[in-house]
């Protein structure tokens, strides 16, 4: 008996780690000094096929991209998306999307605070591509100043 259990917890065990964990966007983060301000710098490289979200997507389409800085105070306006948007009407969600391809950028211009050495938060996606579309994800980032 304690062989059969044995057996069935190595197969499980061997089953979850050789599966593929399906990962079609990694971001990169970084920061830059623009007088008296500062602009974060978020970047998605997509793999082909696979598309983001715009932070202005509609009601009953895909979970629209978001941003959230952990010190609002220091935030000036809202995140910009600086990459070239396709809008198309999609048949899997019926309505019309704005959704990035291949690489897309987005900036937010804050202030730094006298002693601040980080800037954080996270942002939330969901990706598609297609014939699916995976769950949203959520991506935490700590970027030294």
């Amino acid at each position: 008996m304690k062989s059969i259990l044995a057996f069935c917890f190595s197969l499980l065990s061997f089953s979850a780690f050789s599966q593929d964990k399906l990962a079609p966007v990694t971001w990169s983060f970084q920061i830059e000094e623009s007088g008296d301000e500062y602009i974060f710098k978020a970047t998605a490289n997509l793999e082909d096929g696979w598309a983001i979200y715009s932070q202005y997507t509609e009601e009953g389409g895909p979970v629209p991209l978001t941003f959230t800085y952990d010190d609002k105070s220091i935030i000036k306006g809202k995140t910009e998306e600086r990459s070239e948007p396709i809008k198309k009407m999609s048949e899997l969600f019926e309505i019309e999307v704005i959704k990035f391809k291949k690489q897309a950028v987005f900036e937010q211009r804050f202030t730094k605070k006298k002693g601040m050495k980080v800037f954080s938060g996270e942002l939330r996606f969901m990706c598609c591509d297609d014939l699916r579309c995976l769950p949203p994800t959520v991506v935490q980032f700590d970027i030294q100043i």
